[in-house]
């Protein structure tokens, strides 16, 4: 994370400016473009006091979105099967906070097997979902970071997972991608924990859930991770 602002403070008017720029975006963000997701969460963090770096950092996101007016997503037909990548940053926000991200979208049936790393990625296809959040936690290490990621995308999954059944879709145990094994591990029960026993509790409720048979979750190597887009600042180069 970068380190505490220390900049000037703006004036009443400029700072009720930033409050309407991030519910406008955030609107559109969370409708059409998700790319928008990082940027808009940092700086509704800094909303209660405003400083001139908040306003560069909004002059650079307008600057984004009027270099790219018309975004789109597009979506293929598929079997209808709920997919999710997960993915968490650690310590990538001030004040020793991480962040979680999940990509969520529709694609082809897999075989009724465990689902193994050098399997073929399933066909890609437009979110129907996307989770970008600070987590409001602080985190103890990595692998606890990547877990709380695991806990809020199942969280967000589970009423989408409802939808699809009820509009005659039969969703089988739901994929959950993570790119870190010892976050898998605990998860799936093949690792003892030791010093991750002080993690926090409430993200075993995502245990529970695989246990009942809604989530498998598995490994795969972070490089194909398609949510990786969504846990943190990137580069001009990348976006």
């Amino acid at each position: 994370a970068e380190d505490t602002d220390t900049s000037m403070p703006v004036t009443e008017a400029q700072t009720k400016r930033v409050h309407e720029i991030v519910g406008t975006f955030l609107f559109a963000a969370r409708a059409i473009d998700p790319t928008l997701l990082v940027a808009l969460g940092s700086i509704a963090t800094q909303q209660s006091k405003c400083t001139a770096k908040t306003m560069e950092a909004v002059t650079q996101l307008l600057n984004y979105v009027a270099t790219h007016p018309e975004p789109m997503i597009r979506f293929k037909r598929s079997d209808m099967q709920l997919e999710i990548a997960t993915d968490s940053s650690y310590l990538s926000e001030t004040k020793s906070r991480s962040r979680a991200g999940g990509y969520h979208y529709l694609s082809n049936k897999r075989p009724s097997r465990p689902i193994l790393p050098d399997d073929p990625l399933p066909m890609m296809n437009g979110p129907v979902h996307v989770h970008c959040s600070i987590m409001p936690m602080i985190v103890s290490s990595a692998a606890e970071a990547e877990t709380g990621g695991c806990y809020y995308n199942g969280k967000d999954a589970v009423p989408l997972r409802i939808a699809l059944e009820e509009m005659g879709h039969p969703q089988p145990a739901t994929p959950i991608e993570c790119d870190n094994t010892t976050a898998v591990g605990i998860l799936n029960d093949s690792v003892r924990q030791r010093r991750s026993k002080a993690m926090d509790m409430r993200f075993y409720w995502i245990k529970d859930r695989q246990q009942q048979g809604q989530f498998q979750l598995y490994w795969r190597p972070g490089t194909t991770n398609r949510s990786d887009y969504f846990t943190k600042h990137h580069s001009p180069a990348h976006h």
